[in-house]
């Protein structure tokens, strides 16, 4: 059987890096499943120019690399620019009539028929802006990467603010309760009836409500004529088993439950019931006649996810179900949801809920589902189900406050990698959202963690120019995840920077929950006053630096470092203390893989130096952008010393700022401990130069007698030549073929081929060389096994730029110079930095 990928939702505009669901290599690569999209559609690609009478665009953004395999599908960069047509407050021409006798109240907004594209929606949002007074849309589009093309005109770029007008007028709530068993009557998921009733309000006032409205009327009418959510167990019940399912099936359970919601249209109502009543257990459709696990207890992320997906649809249409389709949701989510769940908080099968393993994804996740579906159903079961529902919400309340919000670190980091920020922190951002909206107050659960508002500036720095910093793995396909959750936290610490920066994304479109996260009041721009660098320095999480020449400009430079411990991230992480990213001309040059296979052989087994894990090359020393000594892998457990400075330069309203000729950021890290080595032996250090056009890295390496050969290597997606004597490296991009784009076929990049020069200023005698990579174990050892379930995958189109250094009888210092070759070079780009010391380098010491 083959599996089929799930239908893509319509994202307005833009596209962030949250999504794999078009990867061939990564996790994608397993036998049984289809190759990523490569189709076109009809949306359109160009209706930014609609509005080019009203609108005047920045600088466009260029090119990209082949490290785009991290997250960018190929519909939705064949719809940049796109949006979708309808007109706000016109009333659905399906039927109004309403079968249960439902008294809900239905703003009457949105359009049923099948959305076209069109300039229907910009017009609309900008009449929008205008009604309500606040902001115009900041973006008409986007570049390849999903960065938004930011509109120059008509926008306020103000310092950041929730000074903007409210638009509420219809809201009353006057629930008082407050406790886990006092609930606000239905619906209380996520939203309340005072927010449902004043939605139609905000959109016809807001310019972005109104274009997600559009969005989500878009997907959840093209879902009506489609096949249910087709049945696949990946790699068996406890390999990744039905996650993905899942998860397809609470994004169409979202859009179909908001748009019946808002119309009263009962096509989409009967569609969801559809969705619903198959994934229950009582239809044949799309393979589910082979369903034999049921929601997969083995795996429970996939009992949380479908639960919480189907809390949200019994909720959300509570007094517009008839009573047996309440009866059926109801079931399901007890005897599919809910007991399962209290086997796992009672026995090991739970191994997510204990100290050691409670501080990632896994456990928000789980008891996130566990207690949106209980706090859904408590009340209307018998007294067995409500005794089981009072059971989930308080062991999951308390779990989550003992586990869950460990998950952020003091500084913002995530617990795992970048990737796995959004199943944490989206999962608890439902589930905080869920406790507030349920019981009136989060319970104490953001006390616990008083940092955890952070990692909003976490997920901000962490993502560059040309994708995230993808250090570690990637995880699987977050069909209903997104960084929406930005616009929670913003909204419940006062600060607003997250939601700005988020609503420009795309995820921000198709989610449902953005509607009701999202406070119009927010207004200005995130990057006013916003640093450009941040060093995040918790020892637990992992230290790591961003460093960038602008928050608006993605053509600049963006270089992300990290020098930190491979343990204690729930086996995600990589030996790759002293890594980087480099991001210039608005591609990637320096990359990172991200996952390997998944299902290979012990690839989670765990995080000590003799894990099988690290002998795969993309989880290896060898696999990263570091120091290899001696041919042998890092310490996982080391602890580096890192230092960061900075100048620090704050972003100006500008969109077309840039730094000064002086503003300098660097980071020295001393990782001796990864190498087993006192302390100074081994340090590396990483400086923006010559007004951040440059990126300078030196190492130096003191004489050992444990030391017998260096090798300096960086992953690159770049075409590589070499110069006649090795000391110049120029790396070209104009085009990404293979599964490097995360696409079937090649794309040619926007704006032509790009140059980056990289070039060896110590030591004299140093030479670049290439490697592979070949589809072989760390340092060439073959896999014995076949493939695809016990091998490395082929790391097609990626080049591994080397510097070996054999005679370690005297120190060594390896000094790179990474010079983008901009359209407008001058002397200062095209002259040497001054060679200093690691132990002189300052804020100064590489001035002219």
């Amino acid at each position: 059987m083959s599996y089929t990928r799930p239908s893509d939702p319509y994202m307005h505009s833009n596209e962030s890096q949250y999504d794999e669901r078009y990867q061939q290599g990564g996790y994608s690569d397993y036998p049984d499943k289809s190759p990523g999209y490569g189709g076109s559609n009809s949306y359109g690609q160009n209706a930014a120019t609609n509005a080019a009478a009203t609108y005047s665009y920045a600088k466009p953004k260029k090119g990209m690399s082949k490290w785009i395999k991290f997250g960018i599908p190929l519909a939705i960069l064949i719809i940049a620019g796109a949006v979708v047509g309808g007109v706000v407050g016109s009333r659905s021409s399906g039927s109004d009539d309403d079968s249960s006798g439902s008294t809900s109240n239905r703003s009457n907004v949105g359009k049923g028929s099948d959305a076209g594209a069109d300039s229907g929606t910009l017009s609309a949002s900008a009449q929008a802006a205008k009604q309500g007074g606040n902001n115009q849309l900041f973006y008409q589009g986007t570049d390849v990467y999903g960065n938004p093309a930011f509109v120059t005109k008509q926008v306020d770029t103000a310092a950041p603010s929730f000074s903007g007008r409210q638009h509420n007028s219809t809201c009353s709530d006057t629930f008082s309760g407050g406790s886990l068993t006092n609930l606000r009557p239905h619906p209380r998921i996520i939203a309340t009836k005072a927010e449902w009733d004043c939605l139609g309000e905000k959109i016809a006032n807001d310019a972005y409500l109104t274009l997600w409205n559009q969005t989500i009327f878009h997907n959840a009418t093209a879902w009506l004529t489609a096949p249910v959510t087709n049945y696949f167990v990946d790699g068996g019940p406890t390999g990744s088993g039905i996650l993905d399912v899942s998860r397809e099936v609470q994004m169409r359970v979202k859009a179909l439950a908001y748009a019946f919601k808002m119309s009263g249209d009962q096509r989409y109502k009967t569609r969801l019931f559809r969705e619903l009543n198959t994934a229950a257990g009582n239809s044949g459709e799309s393979n589910w006649s082979q369903n034999t696990i049921g929601w997969n207890p083995q795996h429970f992320l996939d009992v949380a996810e479908m639960t919480s997906a189907f809390a949200m649809a019994y909720d959300w249409l509570h007094d517009d179900w008839s009573q047996d389709e309440r009866d059926t949701i109801l079931g399901a989510i007890v005897n599919r949801g809910l007991v399962p769940g209290q086997n796992q908080y009672a026995t090991g099968d739970g191994w997510w809920k204990t100290t050691n393993s409670g501080n990632g994804n896994w456990n928000c996740v789980c008891n996130g589902g566990l207690l949106t579906g209980a706090l859904a159903i408590r009340g209307d079961g018998n007294s067995t189900e409500n005794g089981i529902a009072d059971s989930i919400i308080n062991s999951a309340v308390q779990n989550m406050k003992d586990n869950c919000m460990r998950g952020v670190y003091t500084d913002g980091t995530w617990s795992e990698t970048p990737n796995y920020w959004y199943f944490g922190t989206n999962a608890q951002a439902r589930a905080l959202s869920t406790l507030i909206s349920a019981t009136g107050s989060d319970q104490g659960l953001q006390a616990v963690n008083p940092n955890w508002y952070k990692t909003s500036d976490f997920h901000m720095y962490v993502t560059g120019n040309a994708g995230m910093f993808f250090y570690g793995d990637n995880g699987p396909g977050k069909f209903a995840t997104t960084a929406n959750q930005l616009m929670l936290y913003s909204k419940l610490s006062g600060d607003p920077r997250g939601a700005l920066f988020q609503r420009d994304r795309s995820d921000a479109s198709f989610d449902p929950l953005s509607m009701f996260w999202y406070d119009p009041a927010t207004i200005g721009a995130f990057w006013n006053g916003l640093p450009l660098d941040r060093f995040f320095d918790n020892d637990d999480g992992g230290q790591w630096a961003s460093m960038r020449s602008s928050w608006t400009d993605t053509t600049g430079v963006y270089v992300g470092v990290k020098a930190s411990n491979a343990t204690g991230h729930q086996t995600h992480g990589d030996l790759d203390a002293g890594t980087f990213v480099v991001d210039a001309l608005g591609t990637r040059w320096a990359g990172e893989y991200g996952n390997g296979n998944y299902l290979s052989q012990d690839y989670f087994s765990n995080e000590t130096d003799s894990s099988a894990r690290w002998t795969y090359y993309r989880k290896a020393t060898q696999g990263q952008n570091t120091l290899v000594l001696n041919n042998q892998n890092q310490v996982a457990n080391c602890l580096p010393v890192n230092k960061f400075e900075t100048t620090n330069p704050v972003q100006s309203a500008a969109l077309d700022y840039k730094p000064g000729t002086n503003d300098v950021a660097y980071f020295i890290s001393d990782l001796s401990s990864c190498y087993s080595l006192g302390q100074g032996v081994v340090q590396r250090g990483i400086r923006m130069l010559n007004g951040r056009r440059q990126v300078l890295v030196r190492d130096e390496i003191a004489q050992s007698g444990s030391i017998n050969n260096i090798k300096w290597r960086v992953q690159t997606n770049g075409t590589v030549t070499l110069s006649s004597d090795g000391k110049t490296a120029t790396l070209k991009l104009s085009k990404i073929t293979d599964v490097n784009a995360g696409v079937t076929g090649t794309l040619n990049l926007d704006g032509g081929e790009k140059t980056m020069v990289v070039k060896i200023l110590s030591p004299s005698n140093g030479r670049f060389t290439t490697d592979g990579p070949p589809a072989t174990r760390i340092y060439g050892q073959p896999v014995a096994s076949p493939p695809p379930e016990v091998s490395d995958q082929e790391n097609r189109g990626v080049t591994a730029l080397q510097i070996e250094v054999d005679d370690t009888s005297a120190a060594s210092t390896i000094e790179v110079v990474w010079q983008p070759q901009w359209s407008d070079l001058t002397d200062a780009d095209r002259a040497d930095p001054k060679s200093v010391s690691l132990s002189l380098w300052s804020l100064t010491s590489h001035n002219a």
